[in-house]
């Protein structure tokens, strides 16, 4: 659901037991490009923002190609899961990275996000950075 990070998305020990660091990988990158998905959280400066992107659909492609369409419009960008210190032991490891060029309400989505949790059905981002003294949060739930 669409409601304010707890306290728990401040704690990055979301560990991942029995997972070898690949499959943490490689399962966040099924559960993005299975389908579409929508923004359910986006979560600044105690605002959550979500509703600019309302209408639009998001499709995370294998070859890193983003594309956000609500059926007549379409912006394209690009992104992509890194592992942030060489081994990723924990799903906050991964650094997911959103790049659009337009329009202002998705290059505010530009940022270094850190995979904080996951499901079959979504995926919620923390901000790695603070860039107001506070953490930024975004969330993908499958449509």
């Amino acid at each position: 659901s669409a409601c304010a990070p707890s306290t728990d998305d401040f704690n990055t020990g979301n560990r991942l037991n029995g997972v070898t660091p690949i499959d943490n990988q490689n399962n966040v990158t099924i559960i993005v490009t299975d389908g579409t998905l929508k923004i359910t959280l986006d979560w600044d400066s105690n605002l959550n923002e979500a509703i600019n992107f309302n209408r639009f659909n998001f499709s995370f492609q294998t070859n890193n190609l983003l594309t956000a369409t609500d059926g007549t419009t379409t912006y394209n960008g690009t992104w992509s899961i890194t592992d942030n210190n060489g081994y990723i032991e924990n799903l906050s490891d991964l650094k997911f990275d959103i790049t659009f060029n337009a329009p202002i309400h998705f290059v505010e989505i530009i940022d270094d996000w850190e995979i904080i949790d996951k499901s079959a059905s979504y995926i919620k981002l923390r901000e790695i950075i603070d860039s107001n003294g506070q953490k930024d949060f975004l969330a993908f739930s499958k449509n």
